[in-house]
């Protein structure tokens, strides 16, 4: 994969933006995949990001957090 959607989610809503954006690269001719972030093993294996996270507390969740 090229661009990694990453997402780290609370109740799915944050997990459900990630996978219409990595559709709407995909659509454009790019290889993405959304994908939990605490479930990625090699960072390198990507050559974009685009993050997300649910915000609790004014800030990213742990798994967001951990990963960046």
């Amino acid at each position: 994969m090229d661009i990694l959607v990453g997402f780290a989610t609370a109740h799915g809503s944050t997990r459900e933006i990630a996978g219409r954006l990595a559709a709407k690269l995909s659509e454009a001719g790019l290889k993405a995949e959304a994908r939990a972030m605490e479930t990625v093993d090699d960072a390198d294996a990507y050559r974009a990001f685009v993050l997300g996270s649910a915000v609790h507390g004014q800030a990213w969740l742990d798994p967001a957090e951990d990963f960046v």
